[in-house]
């Protein structure tokens, strides 16, 4: 909830009663409450707006008729008019006028007369308060820091319902601190930092106090039901940003009126982060990019009730951004979903021809980027798992130097290239040749001369092997017990077996390649292959991937990926399951 103080003016006038009033012939606000006020212009009042009358003459003469000072003040400014505002639609219109008449209580105009008008021409519901502040004995109530007063007297009112937000906060699955801190700002509340915790306000007072220790207490551990709903937030974010980008996806309407009323449609606040974010070219976002970037924010909080917030450096740039999930319960790092370069592109994508490429597509995403004297090259594979490399300038010139219609290619091209293994691994935990776990007979921990731990795997027909472990692998078994621990240790094996066997697959296909390109043996690094051994590497990658991976998932290109938005039976109406809204298409 915050309150502001609206309309300070001079020479005696009421004009708050005309701004009012206007907004009820509007149709986007109603009179809910006439307090103080004596029958006979209550009774007036009702009849004209019964009758479809504008009252704004009749309320600011009654409140100036009882705004004598009879020489006791030297002020003109008679008017008090304030505006009550809470996030979104939490309270009803009898409860924000409930909360009218407390709040005029304990801000000491509670024998005032006064008029409660519930507005609803925002994405937030408020009511404004119209009253005098001269006294029946003709002296003004002081109006000293009103703001802060008022603010205060809100949150000694809706103590209760703050205590709510804060137990509701810790609902929410969170990994870092900076995850809680958009919780907060979700939940409408600014904050400071300090030593050992975090300060809410609101309406620019205190309003409560969060221990560092109950924050971290409530930390979440990543599991595979947030990653799941990672994949599927990207894949509604993709969905989105492509239908605005090419004009099928109409924003939500925010029309506002009464029933048999004229309705006025109400154009929602742009986000002042947008205007603050830069992109590939450092430059801020046009006009255009502005209004699509606003406009999935908008989508994507009516109907899915997923809020982002950008976070900005010391020089106010935007830098990141923050994902809160009110309809799972989530906080998430907005690159862990999708990159901020991403999520402000809107360019529309040209129509392209299927491709062998394209069963790389399927399988991962790309992003390049500067650092410092280097470019860097990030995937993100189907199964979630992100890898980055520094590009050697070989591979730097081969894409910089692409025409614009290659250089998908190209970086397609390249990523296969240096990320081969990785690639392989994936494929194989996806789509298992034989089933390893049935071939291992006994796992356990040895100790190896040099002092490390290791794997000892038995099979079941009598060989062994050992596989090195590191440190986090020793910690995280040492938390484990049983059954538990013995299950992660054959967790460990199979993907230390699969990565073997995703080796061989790549030196088999450098073996094939080298053939095909009439070279002796290729580069050590494959960063360092030419641009004519990469084409033949992926050539002969794609065979192999071709005969791993079912061919369905293999053969073309889908706009909604499988391994972004899930199996097909299950997420197939993904919006009608998140919202009973439906968007024009």
């Amino acid at each position: 909830m915050i309150v502001k103080k609206l309309g300070m003016v001079s020479g005696g006038g009421i004009t708050g009663a005309g701004y009012n009033e206007r907004k009820v012939a509007e149709g986007v606000a109603r009179l809910m409450a006439m307090e103080n006020v004596n029958a006979a212009m209550r009774h007036k009042v009702e009849l004209l707006h019964e009758a479809g009358f504008d009252c704004a003459g009749e309320i600011e003469k009654y409140l100036k008729e009882r705004s004598r000072t009879y020489g006791n003040t030297k002020t003109t400014r008679f008017q008090f008019h304030i505006a009550a505002s809470v996030k979104g639609q939490l309270m009803s219109a009898d409860e924000l006028t409930d909360f009218a008449r407390q709040l005029m209580a304990e801000a000491g105009y509670g024998r005032q007369p006064y008029f409660v008008y519930y507005h609803h021409d925002t994405d937030n519901n408020h009511v404004h308060i119209l009253s005098t502040r001269i006294q029946p004995n003709g002296f003004p109530i002081p109006d000293h820091h009103d703001y802060a007063r008022l603010n205060a007297a809100a949150n000694r009112i809706l103590s209760s319902d703050i205590n709510r937000d804060i137990q509701r906060m810790f609902t929410y699955g969170y990994l870092t601190e900076g995850q809680f801190a958009n919780i907060i700002r979700s939940h409408g509340y600014k904050f400071e930092r300090v030593e050992d915790g975090y300060v809410l306000f609101r309406g620019g007072v205190k309003a409560a106090t969060i221990p560092l220790s109950e924050i971290e207490r409530h930390i979440s551990q990543e599991n595979d039901t947030r990653k799941e709903r990672a994949k599927q937030l990207r894949a509604i974010i993709r969905k989105y940003k492509d239908g605005i980008a090419d004009g099928k996806v109409q924003n939500v309407e925010n029309v506002k009126g009464h029933k048999g009323q004229k309705k006025k449609y109400v154009r929602r606040k742009v986000n002042p982060d947008i205007r603050k974010i830069k992109g590939s070219n450092g430059k801020t976002l046009s006009q255009e990019e502005q209004r699509h970037l606003s406009d999935l924010l908008d989508i994507l909080k009516t109907k899915f009730g997923i809020d982002i917030h950008f976070q900005k450096d010391r020089n106010g740039d935007v830098r990141g951004y923050g994902i809160v999930d009110h309809n799972r319960k989530m906080a998430f790092d907005g690159s862990k979903v999708m990159k901020l370069s991403e999520l402000i592109d809107f360019a529309q994508k040209q129509e392209r021809k299927v491709s062998p490429l394209d069963i790389y597509r399927n399988m991962f995403s790309m992003e390049i980027r500067k650092s410092c004297m280097d470019n860097i090259m990030s995937i993100r594979l189907f199964d979630g798992s992100e890898h980055t490399r520094t590009m050697s300038p070989r591979q730097s010139a081969w894409y910089f130097n692409s025409s614009e219609s290659e250089r998908e290619n190209v970086a397609i091209r390249i990523a296969a290239t240096m990320f081969s293994t990785e690639i392989f691994e994936s494929v194989l935990l996806k789509y298992p040749v034989g089933d390893i776990n049935s071939r291992i007979g006994s796992v356990n921990i040895i100790k190896m001369r040099e002092g490390g731990r290791a794997i000892r795997v038995v099979s079941f027909d009598g060989f062994s092997a050992t596989y090195q472990m590191t440190a986090d692998e020793l910690r995280c078994h040492a938390r484990l017990q049983g059954e538990a621990a013995n299950a992660y240790l054959r967790q460990l094996t199979i993907l230390r077996i699969t990565h073997e066997d995703a080796t061989q697959l790549t030196n088999r296909i450098k073996e094939l390649a080298s053939k095909s390109t009439g070279s002796i043996t290729l580069p050590l690094r494959q960063s360092d292959y030419t641009p004519e051994q990469a084409k033949a590497f992926t050539s002969h990658q794609y065979t192999v991937l071709t005969r791993l991976m079912p061919r369905d998932t293999s053969s073309t290109h889908s706009a909604n990926r499988e391994w972004e938005v899930g199996k097909q039976s299950r997420y197939n109406h993904i919006d009608n399951q998140q919202s009973g809204t439906q968007l024009t298409m």
